[in-house]
């Protein structure tokens, strides 16, 4: 009779406990997202921000204070030592590499599901999340500026360049002759990749006007988003996306 390979952990080989490792780091971060978008969708988006916005903090710094040994991680006051060690140009690469493996994982997520189930439903999850994500941004955003309460299209404009993109994509702002914001991309690396294939830009309106519309709303909920051209529209060279933010009169 052969004999059954036991899957207790206890007696897992190394090679399969890194993997184990591995696979419950994902769970901690999947089921910390689940969390969220569940709060978000039974309760309300306005609690999830409220109620993440303290329990990040709190999961940081627990997570480390237990994970950091077995990674030979020092810490002071919960923060990791080698961040602390880092020079500003150190400390801005790492932020740039974070958004990377962002924008990364979001690709992925698109190519997986586009693969499996077609390009409406890769584009229906895709919009969705955005208008999660996108408020969930601008709240983070208004508290690391420490601007809870304050708001307006000034504000905006400086939120904007807080965004996680905003070190991986070039843009840029200006105010028109009424005292509106607008806002042009100037680089995006995802279209800026299908274009040196030859490969038309990705149609990624119907997201844009979802996440922006959100995202200025989460800053202050009197703006009123106007996309200005986005692909598919016929886009003018050296442009990818432009947008136009104003008041409610």
């Amino acid at each position: 009779m052969s004999q059954v390979k036991s899957y207790e952990i206890v007696d897992l080989e190394n090679k399969e406990l890194i993997r184990l490792v591995g696979m419950f780091l994902g769970h901690v971060l999947a089921h910390y997202g689940m969390w969220f978008t569940e709060t978000s969708r039974i309760l309300n988006n306005k609690k999830a921000l409220e109620f993440e916005a303290d329990i990040l903090p709190r999961h940081f710094h627990a997570t480390f204070a237990r994970l950091a040994p077995h990674f030979g991680i020092e810490t002071t006051d919960g923060i990791p030592e080698v961040l602390l060690k880092k020079s500003r140009e150190e400390l801005l690469l790492l932020i740039s590499d974070i958004a990377k493996t962002w924008v990364t994982g979001d690709g992925l997520w698109f190519q997986a599901i586009e693969g499996s189930e077609g390009m409406v439903q890769a584009k229906t999850v895709n919009d969705s999340c955005w208008s999660l994500f996108a408020r969930l941004e601008a709240f983070k955003i208004k508290g690391f500026m420490g601007l809870e309460v304050k708001s307006g299209l000034d504000v905006l404009e400086q939120a904007l360049k807080l965004r996680i993109y905003s070190t991986i994509n070039a843009h840029s702002t200006e105010w028109d002759a009424e005292g509106n914001l607008l806002f042009n991309m100037t680089e995006c690396r995802v279209q800026a990749a299908r274009r040196r294939k030859d490969l038309d830009d990705y149609p990624c309106k119907s997201a844009g006007i979802t996440e922006y519309t959100e995202f200025a709303l989460g800053v202050d909920p009197n703006i009123v988003t106007e996309c200005v051209w986005c692909p598919p529209d016929r886009v003018p060279d050296q442009q990818f996306c432009a947008w136009k933010f104003s008041l409610k009169t």
